[in-house]
């Protein structure tokens, strides 16, 4: 369960609200941040929000907060935690705009306050660095790629220098790094107060200075780790706090459901091998018995898994359809030598017992993932789905839980008493209807023993969307499903990209239907085109900045978290709505559980659910008030169907056109038109 402060919510002192700063003098107009800050301008949204958040935190209670781009909810939701004077934990959707609070907006804010406030960036184990592990390396250096090498001397000697062990503060490390996997460690192989370097540890430290401080960064993986591991009575990962603020909380589902439930995955049995070879090489305990077991162990693991993957490409599918299929007798017989590998390894480990401290928790380990294995392909619980996920080079064997909702409110919602969420797409159709579903907030709204308020802000939208864009949807083109949708496809993104002369995002549902447009005008453009998997995300987006006059074709990674401001975007094609796949193992099994208990899954899930999606990739559009542009929508089913009106409410109030010459008008009313 989430830390909660010993003394019952009933009793607990309000703080912070005597002597401290009005918002109003800080956000307001010839405020705080309007005196000091060069291009600040204010917001009556941004204030709005930051007042609902402060009497979140002063009275307790649960607010959703939909804050469209331009609020700047950053602000909104820091100013309040930092004045409040409780422990306040900060969830974000991505280690990126953690690192914004940490290393711009509090420092920024510390500066022109004159005040040093206690907040501390805390990530998962594996962002630092391992002290024992960096020794043997540096006795035998080894590297998972050839590349890798070259970026030894940069960490020796960032090691000599750094205070946080974060590899984030290692310039020029690339993402792809691999062999930092042997420079840090996992929870399950860390000897922990047993280390030698228990004390000086940075995972220590970090732990240490969070325990202090009054705002702890972290994102929502590491949150809902903590949540986890506490459920299975392990030692927490954050320390004991007041409240929680979840930035980008429509992530939050999905996020959750990968640590409420189970996976496994060839990584995971390539990891234990090798964690306990470096082990026994370090106590220097290592024999050819164990050598032996070792070997067998991840042998047979390979076999397993590429026979549970094979002849599958990328994506998902239900275990219980592989185990029928024709290598159902092979991949038994492989899962039962597995298992028998596992058991020995078990076995073997307890020799090492007096002379290895945690080879109780190797063994523990060993015993864990055989377990596991035999759950996830056994399949009983019907609160889960099980399903096969590859990606990334691995296979991943998943229990994932069908309904979150109760599991959400049973270790978070009844736990906890002050939450606050908020996203820039939260709503649907002007409401929180959707995400108070999957969340279980309905529920805890219904609940007559619950005396804490439930409080819902939908902002007003700051930018002008009636007057800074157009939406396009053109009413004649094929459905999705008919073959002809390509080639309607490949003629509307070649007209509106010559209109805007580049310039242009082109956005995807799938990878198919990218590679077939792509190819279609990669040629025929007469801009640079750049496509998904050319280079690095970081890299497209720089060269797409660089040229004013690019074309960037893109799949479901760049619908959110991507800003490009200016002239260099003003055009966001989008080929389709962003209906989640049926075939999806997931997704099914989470409709059929809607269907089963009266309701109909199309409009209260795959509507609401795609309905966001379509606004975060809106949302690539308008990103400050002199964006200027239009954002095409190539589905004619928002024209032909009953749903089509509530995808067009859930979006931004901006002017609908149907047809590709209003388009052309419009955009040279707005720009003029080019020269001959």
């Amino acid at each position: 369960m989430p830390a909660v402060k010993e003394d019952s919510p009933k009793k607990r002192t309000r703080k912070g609200k005597k002597g401290r700063p009005s918002l109003e003098s800080i956000l307001g107009k010839g405020g705080l941040l309007d005196e000091m800050l060069e291009r600040y301008e204010y917001r009556p949204q941004q204030l709005q929000m930051a007042e609902a958040v402060s009497q979140t935190l002063d009275d307790e209670g649960i607010l959703m907060v939909e804050a469209a781009t331009g609020t700047g909810k950053t602000l909104a939701y820091l100013i309040p935690a930092l004045l409040s004077g409780k422990t306040v934990v900060v969830s974000t959707g991505t280690k990126a705009l953690q690192e914004q609070l940490i290393d711009k907006d509090i420092p920024r804010l510390s500066k022109h306050w004159h005040t040093d406030f206690s907040a501390v960036l805390l990530k998962g184990r594996r962002n630092y660095l391992c002290k024992m592990r960096y020794g043997e390396m540096l006795m035998n250096p080894r590297f998972r790629a050839a590349k890798d090498s070259s970026y030894w001397g940069k960490i020796k000697e960032w090691v000599e220098v750094t205070d946080t062990g974060d590899r984030a503060d290692i310039a020029g490390l690339p993402d792809d790094f691999q062999t930092w996997a042997d420079l840090s460690i996992s929870s399950e192989a860390c000897k922990g107060s047993k280390c030698k370097f228990y004390e000086s540890c940075f995972v220590t430290q970090a732990r240490k200075t969070a325990s202090e401080a009054r705002v702890i960064v972290v994102n929502h993986h590491l949150f809902f780790a903590d949540l986890a591991l506490r459920q299975q009575g392990y030692a927490e990962i954050l320390p004991e706090y007041d409240a929680v603020i979840f930035d980008e909380a429509h992530h939050l589902e999905e996020v959750a459901s990968q640590y409420f439930g189970i996976e496994v995955s060839n990584w995971r049995i390539t990891e234990l091998v090798n964690d306990i070879r470096k082990t026994m090489e370090s106590e220097d305990v290592m024999d050819a018995d164990l050598e032996k077991v070792l070997k067998t162990l991840g042998q047979r693991g390979n076999s397993f898994f590429t026979l549970m993957a094979f002849g599958l490409y990328e994506g998902r599918y239900p275990i219980s359809h592989i185990l029928k299929g024709l290598q159902k007798d092979r991949i038994e017989e492989a899962h039962r030598l597995m298992g028998v590998a596992l058991t020995e390894l078990e076995q073997e480990l307890k020799r090492f017992q007096d002379k290895v401290e945690i080879t109780e928790r190797l063994s523990e380990r060993a015993a864990d993932l055989k377990f596991e294995i035999d759950e996830l392909l056994a399949a009983n619980d019907e609160r889960y789905t099980y399903f096969m996920e590859i990606r990334d080079r691995g296979v991943f064997l998943h229990a994932a839980p069908i309904d979150l909702a109760e599991i959400f409110k049973t270790r978070l919602l009844d736990k906890q008493n002050t939450l606050v969420f908020t996203s820039a797409t939260l709503s649907t159709n002007n409401n929180f209807d959707y995400f108070k579903q999957r969340l279980g907030l309905d529920v805890v709204e219904k609940d007559p023993e619950r005396e804490l308020p439930m409080r819902e802000e939908i902002l007003q939208a700051v930018f002008d969307y009636e007057d800074q864009c157009l939406v396009y949807v053109p009413r004649r083109l094929p459905p999705p499903n008919s073959p002809k949708f390509v080639e309607g496809v490949v003629q509307i993104v070649e007209y509106l990209v010559n209109i805007a002369e580049g310039r242009a995002f082109v956005l995807f549902t799938s990878w198919a239907n990218m590679n077939a447009v792509h190819e279609e005008l990669e040629e025929r453009l007469e801009f640079q085109v750049l496509k998904q998997g050319q280079g690095p995300k970081r890299e497209l987006l720089d060269a797409f900045r660089a040229d004013e006059h690019s074309v960037l074709f893109a799949t479901s990674s760049f619908w959110e978290g991507v800003d490009v401001v200016g002239d260099a975007l003003k055009l966001v094609i989008i080929d389709k709505l962003p209906f989640a796949s049926p075939s999806d193992p997931l997704v099914r099994a989470r409709m059929d559980l809607i269907e089963a208990r009266g309701g109909n899954s199309f409009m209260d899930f795959s509507v609401p659910s795609a309905a966001l999606l379509l606004k975060q990739g809106f949302g690539r559009l308008i990103r400050s008030r002199d964006d200027t542009g239009v954002v095409a929508i190539l589905d004619s089913r928002i024209a032909s169907k009953r749903y089509g009106k509530h995808f067009l409410e859930t979006l931004p109030p901006a002017p609908v056109v149907w047809r590709a010459t209003e388009v052309k008008h419009w955009w040279y009313d707005k720009f003029g038109a080019p020269e001959e």
